[in-house]
């Protein structure tokens, strides 16, 4: 505990010292549409609240790691929810006409320039389009996508810009769960800023990997193993997907988990909106007999297992496997797709300035080590302090013990009071 505070006031210093080190946005999980099975399950729907324009107009937005551009939706547009309204903002400037921008999900929008509130410090100048017209019924939406060569690095980007605006450390955004339904979406620092248990021997990281889709959040793996076996039949993969609820697998491993799901008590059943196939588990299916599932990165020797607890859902009385089978795998690029039960587990840091992907060494599993060398430091800092306060007491004590001067002492034992030995001293 005195290590936290200790860790605490450290980055305490830090942030007064050199401005605002990171930003924290709570996300939750959206309830603007009701969604029915199994789309509840494999859209993962989360929102952050943006304080926009001046006076500042609180926005939900979408967080969106398949685009990069950051973008509000005009209260034009008729949506049963609260948008944004650039007539009440002083600040609003409208940088161009309005033009086609279908590529980034919306069909129309402006680009405009905006003030936008982080940490209680205005943010001037925010570049992001204004949509007008939207392909997809949202309010809004921050893009967390790695950006591409060709693409351009000052125009739409979040967490870009916030990086100078707010004076941040790193271009680098964290997505840590504190549940199903919520956690915290962290921009602009590694780490150590905020954690007392970061060790830099124990964080790595691995270049960010890419798909037909071009550069993106993929990691590629050495090795795939199902319970202690390699399976590496097919594409080594994994592309880190917000917005997905479960993990998706090329359908050519289904074999390979199907020998635990034998005896009658789970059934596939086919998605035909998204071609993929769910497995379904009857309520007295034993899930803790599911072996574990290991991803082994390449280069580096760090290994992400999800074990039956990360990976079975609890669904209208069924159990849910969390790994759903694309089937139509083979006609596009084979990539697994990393989603909600994988980035619970592990939190990662996507760095777009150096195009990386960083996590702990151990992931969450070495707490435990943390926790002994946690409750030896207290127990020395005690021992420290009580022997402190025993020296202070025994100085002061002493102190103040009366003493006597050594002009009038005399020692009584060796005194000689005999009458032959006094001497007259005439005055």
């Amino acid at each position: 505990m005195i290590k936290l505070y200790f860790f605490s006031f450290l980055s305490f210093l830090f942030i007064n010292l050199s401005g605002e080190s990171y930003i924290i946005y709570p996300f939750k999980k959206s309830t603007k549409e009701i969604k029915s099975y199994p789309e509840n399950l494999l859209q993962n729907d989360l929102e952050v609240t943006i304080k926009i324009g001046t006076p500042p107009q609180s926005i939900d937005l979408n967080l969106r790691s398949k685009i990069y551009t950051f973008f509000v939706t005009s209260s034009e547009v008729n949506l049963p929810y609260k948008l944004f309204n650039e007539k009440e903002s002083s600040t609003f400037t409208k940088l161009n006409k309005e033009t086609n921008y279908s590529s980034m999900d919306y069909s129309k929008g402006i680009k405009i320039s905006e003030s936008l509130y982080a940490n209680d410090k205005e943010c001037k100048n925010i570049v992001l389009i204004l949509g007008t017209e939207l392909a997809y019924n949202e309010a809004g939406a921050l893009g967390l996508r790695l950006i591409n060569s060709h693409e351009s690095t000052n125009n739409f980007s979040f967490i870009l810009q916030m990086k100078q605006a707010a004076d941040l450390d790193d271009y680098t955004f964290i997505l840590k769960y504190k549940n199903d339904e919520e956690g915290e979406l962290i921009i602009g620092a590694y780490p150590h800023v905020f954690d007392s248990h970061f060790s830099e021997k124990n964080f790595i990281y691995t270049k960010a990997g890419s798909n037909k889709n071009g550069v993106n959040w993929v990691l590629n793996f050495d090795a795939i193993r199902y319970d202690n076996k390699s399976i590496n039949i097919g594409s080594k993969k994994g592309l880190v997907n917000i917005e997905y609820g479960l993990i998706q697998a090329p359908s050519r491993y289904k074999s390979h988990f199907m020998k635990n799901f034998y005896g009658g008590r789970c059934e596939e059943r086919f998605y035909s909106k998204r071609n993929v196939t769910l497995i379904h588990c009857r309520n007295n299916f034993d899930i803790t007999s599911f072996k574990n599932i290991s991803f082994i990165l390449k280069d580096i020797e760090v290994e992400f297992v999800l074990t039956y607890e990360d990976l079975f859902i609890k669904e209208n009385n069924e159990y849910i496997f969390g790994i759903v089978f694309d089937e139509d795998s083979e006609a596009k690029d084979p990539t697994w797709i990393l989603g909600k039960p994988f980035m619970k587990k592990y939190e990662l840091v996507f760095d777009l300035d150096r195009k990386i992907i960083g996590c702990y060494k151990e992931g969450k599993d070495n707490s435990g080590n943390e926790n002994k060398v946690n409750i030896l430091f207290v127990v020395l800092v005690i021992i420290l302090g009580l022997a402190v306060i025993g020296l202070v007491i025994f100085i002061v004590n002493y102190l103040k013990k009366p003493r006597k001067s050594k002009a009038f002492e005399l020692d009584d034992d060796n005194f000689d009071y005999s009458p032959s030995k006094w001497s007259i001293v005439d005055k």
